[in-house]
C-alpha cells in the first residue's frame, strides 16, 4: 500500500509503488515493510525506510537497488513513472547481465511468504 493511499489522496503513481513492492519481494523473498499490527504496518510504510543491509541485498547489484528505491519513493511526485522504470539501466541491461541465482535464503523466504498469504486467506474465510 503506497503512502498516499494511507493519506487517502492518490493517483496512478500507486501502480509504480505496487510494482516496486513486488520487485522487492521477488529479489529478497520478503515484503519491504512489516509490522505486527495494522497501525505499525502503516507507520512503516509512511517512514519509508527500506532495508538493503539484510541478506541477500549485499549480493544484489546497486542498479537493482536503485530501481527498487526509486519505485518505492514515498513522495509520489518524485517517484519514477512507468516510462522511467522501463528505461532504467537495470532493466535495459538485463540481457547483458549474468544470471546469478538468488540462493536458498530467498527461495525459502518466498515459500514462507506464499504460505503466509494462503494462511491469511483461509483465516479471513473462517472469520466471515
Amino acid at each position: 500500500m503506497a503512502p498516499e493511499v494511507l493519506k487517502r489522496h492518490y493517483g496512478p503513481e500507486i501502480d509504480i509503488w505496487s510494482a516496486g513492492v513486488m520487485l522487492y519481494i521477488l529479489l529478497c523473498g520478503v515484503p519491504p515493510f512489516w509490522a505486527e499490527s495494522e497501525q505499525g504496518f502503516a507507520q512503516a510504510i509512511l517512514r519509508g525506510v527500506i532495508d538493503f543491509k539484510r541478506d541477500p541485498w549485499p549480493n544484489i547489484s546497486d542498479s537493482a537497488k536503485s530501481l527498487v528505491k526509486a519505485m518505492l519513493e514515498p513522495d509520489p511526485k518524485l517517484r519514477l513513472i512507468a516510462k522511467q522504470v522501463l528505461e532504467h539501466p537495470w532493466l535495459q541491461n538485463a540481457k547483458k547481465a549474468p544470471n546469478v541465482p538468488l540462493g536458498d535464503v530467498v527461495k525459502s523466504r518466498l515459500k514462507q511468504f506464499s504460505m503466509m498469504n494462503r494462511f491469511k486467506r483461509k483465516a479471513l474465510r473462517v472469520g466471515l
